[in-house]
């Protein structure tokens, strides 16, 4: 029996660390591994390399941040997790990444836009579950009011 897997966006955001959470839940009940995956978004490559190279020297170092808490915060949980940055669309990468890994499942966060700012600015959660081949869930981040009461 293959073991199950998840991948996990995350972007270091509110609506990324509930993705986080929720993603370890599902993996303690399910048994399953996590990758946690950051995908910095290409810089516009015609301002020339330097702006390009400082720009992606910039994302890497957020990148590497986000995916380091994520896998700290799975490895204290007792879940297996490793960590994949890349480079490109954001929902594109994700979704190509899970049909390349065949994994049960890819965990997103929503950023909690609503509808028009969510089609203003377009919605890597939406675009993830519209066209991903597998089970999508996607995690709402917990209102700042709800997080002080829990």
């Amino acid at each position: 029996m293959r073991e199950k897997s998840l991948i996990v966006g995350v972007d270091g955001s509110e609506g990324s660390r509930a993705a986080v959470d929720e993603a370890i839940d599902l993996a303690g009940n399910l048994g399953a591994t996590v990758t946690f995956v950051f995908v910095c978004k290409s810089p516009s490559w015609w301002l020339g390399d330097p702006y390009y190279q400082r720009a992606l020297s910039g994302d890497l170092v957020d990148a590497r941040r986000a995916v380091a808490e994520a896998v700290e915060t799975a490895t204290r949980a007792g879940i297996e997790a490793d960590a994949e940055i890349l480079e490109g669309d954001p929902a594109d990468e994700l979704v190509s990444l899970a049909d390349n890994r065949d994994v049960d499942m890819i965990v997103v966060g929503s950023r909690g836009h609503g509808a028009l700012a969510g089609a203003m600015l377009g919605s890597v959660s939406q675009s993830v579950s519209q066209h991903a081949n597998r089970t999508v869930v996607v995690a709402k981040q917990m209102p700042a009011r709800a997080r002080q009461v829990a």
